[in-house]
């Protein structure tokens, strides 16, 4: 006793729609039971049925990528009234791995970005910035610019910023029959607080300092975001060379007002990196991920 599970002529239908959108595929099957004198039981027709979520048949996706990529993800069961033991199911499978002509795994990329601001102290305008923004605090030299601190108290300084999100998507479950390994955790947390080694999203070096990231599960697959900051004063922040009790050096300075009244300025002023190391972002994001960002489709009309 068993039972046979045939695919209907012409059953497959298809919805398609662009990464991270859900695609879908429609099969319909008659399974019948084998044995006229008996009845299955409800337990048996539900296992014959198949159950949510599992990979389709192998008669279905023969070798075809895009159609590995698809799981079930609801099944329905109606008798067949005209019919002994005989029932029409319903498979309804999708996918989030682009269409069958671009079923690219991890060449979903998103962008978004948002101008914020440092509120930082600012000694000196104009000054000269270190390559990449490497700076050795011991032995230090002066940054140069104009001063601007008024014995000794520094303007604040509103430092432009770019606060940059990436989004990606991961299948975890490819390939098939041998589940891929979960994203790199470990080698993303290590990029937490360093910069860019190299030109990243057109960003110089030094500029872009990762964040952090955040995921959350949808189906088989994790939404990723990635978050970066960049800053146009490399990260860094301006100190005054202090005393031995800590308070800036002050040396004369430029004359305000009418009478003209001297003040005292910072003699000399160094700048703090907060975020020494430089690493390659493609840790985090290899050049595949960005190719949506870099080369967006369709392809514009002439």
């Amino acid at each position: 006793m068993s039972f046979t599970l045939v695919e209907k002529a012409n059953s497959r239908s298809y919805s398609l729609a662009p990464t991270p959108g859900e695609s879908f595929i429609t099969i319909q099957y008659l399974m019948t039971w084998s044995d006229a004198s008996t009845q299955p039981t409800e337990a048996q027709i539900l296992s014959a049925a198949g159950a949510p979520p599992s990979r389709i048949a192998s008669a279905i996706y023969t070798g075809n990528a895009y159609l590995k990529t698809m799981v079930i993800r609801e099944v329905s069961i109606e008798p067949i009234r005209e019919r002994q033991n005989a029932w029409l199911v319903t498979h309804r499978a999708s996918t989030r791995n682009g269409t069958p002509t671009d079923n690219s795994v991890g060449q979903y990329c998103t962008c978004t970005r948002a101008t914020v601001v440092r509120s930082t102290a600012m000694y000196r305008s104009g000054p000269t910035f270190p390559t990449n923004g490497t700076v050795t605090f011991s032995g230090a030299v002066d940054i140069a610019g104009d001063k601007v601190d008024t014995n000794g108290k520094p303007k604040v300084y509103d430092v432009p910023q770019q606060l940059v999100t990436i989004e990606t998507q991961y299948d975890r479950t490819l390939p098939q029959a041998s589940p891929a390994a979960e994203p790199l955790w470990s080698v993303y947390t290590s990029y937490v607080g360093t910069r860019n080694s190299a030109v990243f999203l057109g960003f110089p070096i030094g500029t872009l300092l990762y964040q952090g990231f955040q995921t959350a599960p949808e189906d088989n697959y994790y939404r990723m975001s990635h978050t970066f900051l960049y800053d146009a004063w490399y990260h860094l922040d301006q100190i005054p060379c202090p005393n031995p009790t800590g308070e800036p050096i002050l040396t004369a300075g430029v004359s305000i007002g009418s009478p003209a009244v001297p003040i005292l300025q910072v003699k000399d002023v160094v700048y703090l990196q907060r975020y020494d190391t430089l690493s390659a972002f493609s840790g985090i994001l290899a050049a595949v991920d960005l190719t949506a960002l870099t080369s967006p489709k369709p392809l514009a009309i002439a």
